[in-house]
């Protein structure tokens, strides 16, 4: 048997370096690997200022008495409640039960009062819709207690200059003379509410309270600290001159009603007189003594 010749020496500088065979890298360690593919990423950073305003109350007031942002998305939750069709207006009965949830009397509230209801000031406070003694309307076979009732929340939204539309009521019946169902809007509904809170701040917070107990809304603030609000009791300065001016609109405005209304009853006559004239035997003669 033929045997294989031997290797022949290898030359020199041609030996091996290191190892003939290299150690593997070390394996990563699964408990550590599953561990880290269960931890879930962060959560993207979030603004600090965002997450305090959702849990915290601030000033809803500004120190004229105008709404600040925060009253204004407050509002806007609570006219939601009272706009469940998302009409962007609310009708008078909406805005009595909402007066009346915030602790509104009657007598204040304009909706539920048979009898005139004006813009006054009263005790220093500023109330929109006050009882004024008893009116010279009175429900009739034509107009209603809401036909009334109407009439002055008009004329308290056009001597305000809240922002309202105006409907008919009951398409069937007739309406009272410069009169209709004021709709508030969003913007009338905030600027309200705002003057009546800048009038009355104590009546304000305790009916503020209330109502966000009743509607269930903003639950993760908690009830709202009264120091939310103005101090009180005196009323800003913006807002007395605000009263003033709505009461000379409200004075001037039924001034040229009375007047336009006088006007039209003399014309009714002078057309019942000129008819008698033309179809009977005598006339009338004016003499000015």
């Amino acid at each position: 048997m033929d045997v294989p010749p031997p290797i022949p020496p290898r030359p020199p500088g041609y030996e091996i370096r290191g190892p003939a065979h290299p150690p593997l890298p070390a394996r990563p360690d699964p408990s550590r690997s599953q561990q880290y593919r269960e931890t879930p990423p962060p959560p993207p950073p979030r603004l600090q200022g965002a997450s305090q305003a959702s849990a915290t109350w601030g000033p809803l007031s500004h120190p004229d008495g105008t709404a600040t942002p925060l009253m204004e998305a407050l509002l806007a939750a609570f006219f939601a409640c009272l706009d469940p069709q998302r009409t962007g207006t609310i009708t008078p009965e909406a805005l009595s039960s909402f007066l009346e949830v915030n602790g509104f009397t009657t007598e204040d509230n304009i909706c539920m009062c048979a009898y005139s209801c004006c813009l006054t000031i009263h005790n220093a406070n500023a109330h929109i819709i006050n009882r004024k003694g008893k009116s010279n309307l009175k429900p009739s076979i034509m107009f209603q207690p809401q036909d009334l009732a109407d009439y002055e929340l008009k004329a308290a939204c056009e001597a305000w200059f809240f922002e309202h539309r105006v409907a008919v009521r009951s398409p069937g019946r007739a309406q009272l003379p410069y009169g209709g169902m004021p709709l508030l809007t969003l913007r009338g509904f905030t600027d309200m509410i705002s003057v009546e809170h800048a009038g009355d701040p104590e009546r304000g917070w305790r009916g503020t309270n209330a109502a966000l107990r009743y509607y269930g809304i903003w639950r993760d603030r908690g009830p709202l600290p009264r120091d939310c609000l103005l101090s009180g009791p005196d009323m800003p300065g913006e807002l007395r001159r605000r009263i003033e001016q709505a009461g000379v609109r409200s004075r001037k405005t039924a001034a040229e009603r009375l007047e336009a209304n006088r006007v039209r009853l003399a014309l009714q006559a002078q057309g019942r007189r000129h008819a008698e004239e033309i179809s009977g035997d005598y006339y009338y003669v004016r003499r000015d003594w």
